[in-house]
């Protein structure tokens, strides 16, 4: 990747990339990560050392050589594994400044609406047969950038209070995020929601509270895509009641031979276990459940699902996250090691999008019908209203759309 070159020859360009506004000397200095001047004279001396070890796959022994023969620092590497160790949290901090300095880009918005995705990735320690680290990403899918990040350990699970959101926001979840109660905090924050859920991820009732029978509704649904409200039960909190939790539980019907890959992978896993399937699992497989806050009179049925499809683009960003940046790499075992080996490779990734321009889009957009309706948002301010309520998805992405390939992503 050029900006391995760029890292370790043209430190001046590399620099005018970071955040104007971050000094580097005095958050290295209250984070401890640069307390004197030995070996190393300069806090911006250590974040190179700290970009050549994580950022550009060197080991500790190569990074104290490539140092002394560029007359950076000369120090041995055990010492310069203490000095990285300590400079953890302040690397996380840059992190956050870059992510903040991208955020200052003025966001692409569909009708007054942003489309944010959250996911989760895993990051392994060598010889780790499981999760040790969990690196818990907001990306927002009108920049196509990380607009939000988190780092933790294998016990940081994902939730959708990882973000924080404004009003205009919409999120979207896999089935993990289907939590109950993370899902009112988002509404709360004046930001909607669009997540996957499984047939036992939630309690769900009717609106009046009476119980609710997923199978049958599911069975009385005649079209291939429908919709039903639901009141999800939320516990008991303690507080004060609130108003019932009401949302619109989105279903579709999957495709035969979809539905039958997932049963044959439910059986799959099942007869590893040693154990039956269990029979609503089988018949869950068949149909897609996604749960919205979104109003249906602004977001139909098809948009709900239409809109939900874009979340493949995070499993994008994590591809080039692991393959390009290398974050599947991890060499440290020791925690704050790890931290600043991860903290560094996320810098360089980063700097990488600015240096090198943005990757291009991948639009998860279906099998590239042409007669397929427009997406319907909501109505343009400006524009002319022959339809209260609806806006062109096709005029609006039209111009990030040079780019774009129908049939590269999966269907749901």
């Amino acid at each position: 990747m050029k900006i391995r070159s760029d890292i370790l020859d043209q430190w001046s360009e590399v620099r005018s990339h970071l955040p104007a506004d971050f000094d580097l000397e005095a958050t290295a200095r209250s984070r401890g990560a640069f307390t004197r001047a030995r070996e190393i004279k300069t806090p911006e001396t250590l974040l190179r050392l700290a970009l050549a070890y994580g950022g550009c796959g060197m080991s500790l022994r190569e990074t104290c050589a490539w140092a002394e023969a560029a007359q950076i620092a000369s120090l041995a590497d055990p010492s310069l594994l203490v000095r990285l160790a300590k400079a953890a949290p302040w690397l996380g901090d840059i992190v956050t400044a870059l992510i903040a300095e991208q955020a200052k880009v003025p966001a692409g918005r569909w009708a007054g609406y942003r489309l944010r995705a959250l996911d989760g990735t895993s990051i392994c320690q060598p010889g780790a047969d499981r999760t040790t680290w969990r690196l818990h990403v907001g990306y927002d899918l009108a920049t196509g950038q990380v607009d939000q990040l988190e780092l933790t350990d294998v016990h940081g699970a994902e939730n959708l209070q990882r973000l924080t959101y404004a009003r205009g926001d919409i999120v979207l979840g896999d089935r993990y995020y289907a939590r109950p109660r993370d899902l009112r905090p988002v509404i709360d924050a004046a930001a909607d929601f669009i997540v996957r859920t499984g047939w036992n991820s939630l309690r769900l009732l009717q609106p009046d509270g009476e119980p609710f029978d997923l199978f049958a509704a599911l069975a009385a649904q005649a079209e291939q895509e429908g919709e039903v409200q639901v009141r999800v039960h939320e516990g008991t909190t303690g507080g004060p009641p609130s108003q019932p939790l009401i949302l619109r539980l989105v279903v579709r019907r999957k495709d035969p031979e979809q539905a039958q890959a997932e049963q044959k992978r439910l059986l799959k896993d099942a007869k590893k276990r040693g154990k039956q399937p269990d029979p609503r699992s089988l018949e869950a497989a068949k149909y897609i459940l996604i749960l919205t806050s979104l109003s249906a009179d602004t977001f139909p049925t098809a948009d709900v699902l239409a809109l939900y499809r874009f979340r493949w683009q995070i499993e994008l960003a994590f591809k080039r996250m692991k393959s390009l940046a290398g974050l599947a790499g991890l060499p440290a075992k020791k925690p704050e090691l790890a931290q600043a080996w991860i903290y560094a490779r996320l810098i360089v990734a980063l700097l990488a999008e600015q240096i090198a321009g943005k990757v291009p889009d991948s639009s998860p957009s279906g099998h590239g019908k042409t007669d397929r309706k427009p997406i319907a948002l909501a109505s343009h301010e400006n524009g002319p209203r022959q339809h209260p309520r609806r806006h062109s998805w096709t005029v609006a992405m039209a111009h990030r759309s040079q780019c774009l390939r129908p049939n590269s992503s999966p269907p749901l």
